[in-house]
């Protein structure tokens, strides 16, 4: 909706003056300001869009009019539209802010409208350039880089905020010198425009000292040249730069510091496995034999209750010297060497399940392999450690009673191979279900589900030293899923 203010003590003339405004906009308001008194009204009300107004009235002169029209609203347009002025009048109105002027007459009642459009949509564009403009520099602020442009001999003309900012000043005038000093661009003979980009050192009041990144370049049109720039702080990256300077220069002495570290941790690893290789193995020896010594020869002659002494220590030693080789077993996958190559999971399983033949048939387990299983890239003896491992847990952990049930087959997803094997087991709930792959992590006592408690941890190192990855899925009393992932081979 466009709002008209027609200023004419004529009636008529304001009447033709409505008819041609209304003929030409549709969405259109005007009010007809025939005296003293609505003028004061209207200016008080304000809301309107343009003015149209005759230079001749009774209670005053259209020039009065404009004069007061723009002390109180400076943007609003301004058209006369006259048959008493003149040249002169016209002037000075132009130069106190009118937008033009047209002689009344009825063949410019046509003029009139064209040259209402044509300042309603000249203030248009200039309203839209202005909002641009602010919402430039509003982001230019909020940016924090400085946006600066000098003339050609060095002096800074114009700034955002953040140029002043960065140089904590309050003016240009106080950051010139050091423009002039440090970072003015000379210019070019003949026009040309050439770039310049530089950091600089900037003492602060404090002690500080401040980097500042300058971007310019001398730009030359029709016979003028001003230079054009930005700034930007960069203290904190040039202060990252350094930390990382300093850290690089430190990093080889502490890489050999932690190689040396490393290395006798490794010597200590390797005395404490020979350690336990031999003179813990040594007199776990002696104890069964000779616990199996008196069982063989001795046995008539000992009561019930040492006949069950002597088999606990035969067992202990036996479980003792099992739990020294899973042991012996973790550390050496811990440092072997385990080069992979084309490994057929048909065969892995296979010798798997001949490997736990005994323990199958005692337990009577029915293990179903869905073939054909592809192959992966593996340490065959590693691999093979590893399913024989989880095929195990899956035919011991069952309710007594419950027929082991188990399903191995495999899923192929992009570059890996996932291998599940299924039981129908007693399942692991699901606060346990991260722990047992811990060393000695055992959720059930050694009388009701025999074991060291190191079979999966052993199997979790194998599969991570081959570069895949082990998890489950369970549910308590249900079952569980255990799955080994691991790299497909090309074919």
């Amino acid at each position: 909706m466009v709002h008209i203010l027609v200023i004419d003590d004529n009636p008529t003339d304001r009447l033709l003056v409505k008819r041609e405004l209304e003929r030409q906009f549709s969405q259109l308001q005007i009010t007809e300001i025939p005296d003293d008194r609505l003028f004061s009204e209207a200016l008080n009300r304000g809301g309107f869009n343009l003015v149209v107004t005759d230079y001749q009235l009774r209670w005053t002169n259209g020039l009065d009019v404009l004069k007061t029209i723009k002390a109180s609203y400076p943007e609003c347009p301004i058209v006369m539209f006259t048959n008493t002025g003149n040249e002169e009048i016209a002037v000075e109105a132009m130069k106190s802010g009118l937008d033009d002027y047209i002689i009344k007459s009825p063949k410019h009642y046509v003029r009139l409208c064209v040259a209402v459009r044509a300042v309603l949509d000249r203030v248009a564009a200039w309203k839209r350039v202005a909002r641009l403009e602010n919402q430039l520099n509003s982001l230019l602020e909020r940016l924090n880089v400085g946006v600066f442009r000098a003339s050609s001999e060095g002096q800074l003309l114009e700034s955002n905020q953040a140029f002043l900012r960065l140089f904590d000043v309050s003016n240009l005038a106080d950051v010139q010198g050091i423009y002039r000093q440090q970072l003015f661009l000379q210019p070019l003979d003949s026009g040309e425009s050439r770039s310049q980009n530089l950091e600089i050192t900037f003492p602060l009041a404090d002690g500080r000292v401040k980097w500042i990144r300058f971007s310019q370049y001398l730009y030359s049109a029709e016979g003028e040249s001003t230079i054009e720039g930005l700034v930007e702080d960069v203290t904190e990256l040039k202060q990252a730069e350094l930390a990382l300077r300093q850290f690089n220069e430190t990093l080889e002495d502490r890489v050999r510091e932690r190689t040396a570290e490393l290395s006798e941790v490794n010597a200590q690893l390797e005395s404490f496995t020979y350690s336990v290789s031999h003179d813990l193995r040594a007199p776990l020896r002696g104890i069964s034999f000779f616990a199996e010594m008196l069982l063989k020869d001795k046995v008539s002659d000992l009561d019930a209750s040492a006949q069950d002494y002597l088999y606990r220590i035969a067992d202990a030693a036996s479980l003792m010297n099992t739990l020294i080789e899973n042991l012996l077993e973790y550390s050496r996958l811990s440092k072997a060497d385990l080069p992979l190559k084309a490994v057929s999971l048909n065969l892995i399983v296979a010798r798997s399940i001949a490997q736990l033949e005994a323990e199958i048939a005692q337990k009577q387990a029915r293990i179903t392999v869905v073939e054909p299983l592809p192959a992966v890239l593996a340490h065959p003896s590693t691999l093979l450690q590893v399913l024989a491992n989880l095929l195990s847990n899956a035919i011991k952990f069952v309710q007594p009673g419950v027929t082991p049930q188990v399903r191995v087959y495999a899923e192929a997803e992009e570059e890996y191979i996932y291998l599940w094997v299924e039981d129908n087991g007693i399942g692991i709930a699901q606060k346990f279900q991260e722990r047992i792959f811990g060393l000695f992590d055992r959720l059930h006592g050694q009388e009701v589900y025999p074991g060291t408690g190191i079979g999966l941890a052993i199997a979790k190192k194998g599969v991570d030293r081959m570069g895949g990855a082990i998890g489950l899925e369970s549910i308590q009393g249900t079952g569980t899923r255990f799955w080994v992932k691991l790299r497909k081979c090309d074919s």
